[in-house]
């Protein structure tokens, strides 16, 4: 028995091409998982700039009764 094996014995094109494919999920679900995150980020920023917004409104006069 010769001391190296043959990959192709192990894994034929379909399963390497499975493999493939599971990586490019695995990929793609972090790619989805960092664009929610980006997205409620700009939400929470957006927030944020509105309530920073409306507790600083220049144009309140707190002199005046």
């Amino acid at each position: 028995m010769p001391a190296w094996t043959n990959s192709q014995e192990k894994t034929t094109p379909m399963d390497e091409e499975d493999n493939f494919y599971n990586s490019s999920d695995g990929l793609e679900q972090q790619i989805e998982h960092m664009e929610i995150k980006c997205y409620r980020a700009k939400e929470e920023k957006a927030k944020m700039i509105e309530e920073l917004n409306l507790t600083s409104d220049i144009s309140t006069d707190y002199e005046s009764d």
